[in-house]
């Protein structure tokens, strides 16, 4: 199932959300949920002829997004300049990822056996 990140999401907003899944029984997660669901399909639509606008509008100005894409500019144009430069002989990057996928992989494997082994001796399932 896909997972759902939101960056510099406003906190009286999540606030507000806590609030209302609070409410409604259920986990914020959930209620983030049945709020997009609402949205997409057209529950908060406005009355007919007036455009669609999003629920929650000011929670980045302008020059805080031209502060951050700057931000991000300079810090791109620094990386830049500082290339990662290895030694010959080390692995590419890509073998010590792929590497440490399998040693969690094998890892997750040992305890998962570890967990059936001691549900069979306690007589579960």
């Amino acid at each position: 199932m896909p997972a759902l990140q939101v960056r510099d999401f406003p906190e009286d907003l999540y606030e507000k959300l806590k609030e209302v899944a609070a409410r409604e029984h259920r986990s914020v997660a959930q209620q983030t949920i049945v709020a997009v669901e609402a949205m997409v399909s057209g529950e908060y639509a406005h009355a007919k002829g007036e455009p669609r606008r999003s629920l929650y509008l000011d929670f980045d100005t302008g020059a805080k997004r031209a502060a951050r894409i700057k931000k991000r500019q300079e810090l791109f144009e620094s990386a830049k300049a500082h290339p990662l430069v290895l030694p010959p002989d080390a692995p590419s990057p890509v073998d010590v990822i792929r590497e440490a996928r399998e040693e969690r992989s094998k890892h997750i494997g040992e305890v998962l056996d570890e967990i059936m082994e001691r549900r069979v001796s306690y007589g579960g399932n």
